[in-house]
This record gives structure tokens, sequence and C-alpha cells, in this order.
């Protein structure tokens, strides 16, 4: 069962090092095809809004699919988006190529979580999407920070080149699992039916603003932190580093934490990590030590929040659990989108400094808004039979 759970969350790691690269390597993207760096930055727009309309969409188009066959398929697309990535010669073919990329990655995740969670009983839920998430936490620890570390000496497109052929052995890991059939048909009417659920709404305004949160100032990390702290590629991969450990403890501290003291916990206090970590930024005074703890508390906010939230969405619609995570999915992405336009135009007013606080803003908003919730509605006798342990 555990193996099974690794390769879904190697998938995971590949496909979200794709996704998370281009912030690290912006400024080389930016020379390269001769753009301002907030211009640049829209290429993590244009990626997660992409993702954000297509998750619901393509999950609609594709539900009957064999669930392996639909994994296959999503990382195909994610290859020749990946390798697109590394040819493209101008600013337009390489958004075309990040939305082809797009299209792969909106279909992967959403899935890996759901058989993941009917993989185990419900009382290990919570650590099973934690650790298939514990793949898209790798990507800040290893892939993102190592990509910035490698960029001196392969180029960003060789760093794009790399990621391509994780994906290809990613899919020939995909053999390991048996075949998974496809959940019964649902019309888009009927998936879009889940969002009468009030609980469900919330969450996924909670979940947005905290990606939002997050991304608005992480689009940026590598000009900013260099700007905070005068760091160089090496300094800053490592603190990119940091903040990527403690992304992936958070995800695995807090899916234990929601196992046995509830969602509710977990997410309220990953957010006020996450305002913590961001707001006190500037305050640093570029000490690097000091800068290194607050991106603890950042990675520990920012990435500990997601399995919390996934758990209350499945937990909320048992039923409809594949039709949730994958709306989460479009929230969390949404929030990315926003999140690059939203940093740019704070860099651009205000100057590097101001984006940590101006994050800090959103994820107390997440807060004051998950604060007004009702605590987690029951799960029905029905309903809790309708999810395979």
């Amino acid at each position: 069962m555990h193996f099974r759970l690794l390769v879904l969350a190697v998938g995971t790691f590949v496909i979200n090092t794709g996704s998370y690269l281009v912030a690290g390597v912006l400024p080389a993207i930016a020379e390269h095809v001769g753009v301002p760096v907030t211009t640049a930055g829209q290429l993590v727009t244009v990626h997660a809004l992409t993702y954000a309309i297509s998750a619901p969409v393509l999950s609609t188009a594709v539900g009957r699919w064999e669930r392996r066959r639909l994994l296959w398929l999503s990382l195909a697309l994610f290859v020749v988006g990946n390798i697109a990535t590394a040819l493209a010669p101008d600013f337009g073919t390489l958004t075309a190529a990040r939305v082809l990329g797009a299209l792969g990655a909106s279909l992967f995740t959403p899935t890996a979580v759901v058989i993941a969670a009917d993989l185990v009983p419900l009382d290990r839920r919570g650590r099973a999407v934690s650790m298939v998430l514990g793949g898209l936490t790798l990507a800040t620890v290893i892939g993102v920070p190592l990509g910035v570390l490698l960029e001196e000496s392969v180029g960003y497109q060789g760093l794009f080149w790399m990621i391509a052929g994780l994906g290809v052995l990613a899919s020939t890991a995909l053999l390991a699992l048996p075949p998974v059939p496809a959940p019964p048909a649902m019309r888009l009417g009927e998936r879009i039916s889940v969002l009468r659920n009030r609980t469900v709404v919330r969450v996924l305004v909670v979940s947005m603003l905290a990606s939002l949160a997050d991304f608005a100032a992480y689009t940026y990390a590598s000009p900013m932190l260099s700007a905070l702290t005068g760091a160089g590629a090496g300094t800053l991969g490592v603190l990119l580093f940091v903040y990527g450990v403690a992304g992936a403890m958070g995800n695995a501290v807090v899916g234990r934490i929601t196992d046995r003291f509830g969602s509710g916990v977990g997410i309220a206090g990953s957010l006020l990590l996450l305002t913590a970590g961001l707001a006190f930024l500037p305050l640093a005074g570029g000490s690097l030590m000091a800068t290194g703890a607050l991106l603890v508390l950042w990675g520990l906010g920012g990435w500990g929040i997601m399995p919390a939230v996934q758990h209350r969405l499945i937990s909320s619609t048992p039923s409809g659990a594949a039709v949730v995570i994958a709306f989460n999915s479009s929230a969390l992405y949404l929030g990315m989108g926003f999140g690059g336009i939203t940093g740019g135009a704070v860099a651009a007013q205000w100057g590097w400094w101001a984006l940590g606080p101006a994050s800090a803003v959103v994820a107390v908003l997440a807060l004051a808004l998950f604060w007004r919730m009702p605590v987690a509605e029951p799960v029905a006798a029905s309903e809790r039979e309708a999810v395979p342990a």
C-alpha cells in the first residue's frame, strides 16, 4: 500500500517541480526572452489560471477513463509542454508551452489525491493525502532549489529538458499501480452541484486566499530575497531549500494533526504560521539566519494547510470526493495565478520589501473567513459507506 502511495507521490513531485520551477529561474527567463522580471512572472499566472480552469473541465471530459490511463495522459501532456518550454524562442511561444504543461498537470494531482484517499481506511486518510502531497512539497525542497543551483551550469532550457525526462520516468513508475476503475459517471451539472454545500465553498475560498498569500511572495522569491538579503544564486538556493524543507515538514505534521485533532486545528494553525512568516520578512534586516527562520514559518504554514483543507473537503462530501478535490486544485491555482498578478503589482508599486507584509494581509483575510465557519458538518452514514476503505 505504501509503495503505491509512493508511486503517486513521485509523479506529484515531477509534475509540481515542472510547475514551480519557473518561479526559481525567472531572472534567467526574463533575460533570455527580453522582458522585465515582473512580466516573466506572468508565466506563473498563465500556467496557474490554465490549471484552475481546466481541472474541473478535463476531469469531466475524461471522467470515465480508467484512472491509471488518465495519469499517463496527464504526464504525456506535461512532458510535451516542458520540451516546448525548453525550445521556446520567445515569450509568446513560452506562454503557449506553459499552457500545454498546465493542461497535463491539472489532471494528475487531483486524480492522485483521490486514489490515495481511496486506498486507505478513513482514519488514515489525512496521512495518505499528505504522503502524496509530500511529492508536491518535495518539489519545493529539492526541485526548485536544485534548479536554481543548476541553472548557471545547464541554463533554464536544460532544466526543462531534465524535467521532461523525469516525466517519462514517472510514467514508467505508474506500471506498478494496478488498473484503477473510474468512479460512477457524473455530468458537469452534477459536479457543480457540490458547490451548494456552503462549507465546501467557504473552504475553497480559504484555500484560494491561502494560496494567493503564499504565491504572491513565492512567485518572486528569488528577486525578493536577493533584494532583502543581498544573497547570490548559491545562497538563494539554500534559502529556498530551507523553505521547502519546512513545507515538507508542515505537510507531514499537519496531516497527522488533522487525523488526531481535526482539520480545523490544522487549517487555523497553518494560517497563523503563514501570516507570521510573511509579515516579518522585511524586519529581518538582511540577516540570513533571521530570514531563514521566517522562511521556516512561511513554509510550515503555506504547505501545512493543504492536507487539512483536502481532508475537510473530502469529509464534507465523501461521495463527491473526486469533484471537490478537483475544485480545490482549481482554487489553489487560481490563488497562484492571482498571486503572480498581485505580487508583481505590489513589487512594481512599493518595491520588494512590501511583498511579505502585503501577502500576510491576504493570509489574515483567509483566517478571518475560516474563523467564522461552522464546525465541520458530520458525515452521513450513507456517504461514509460510499467511500471505499
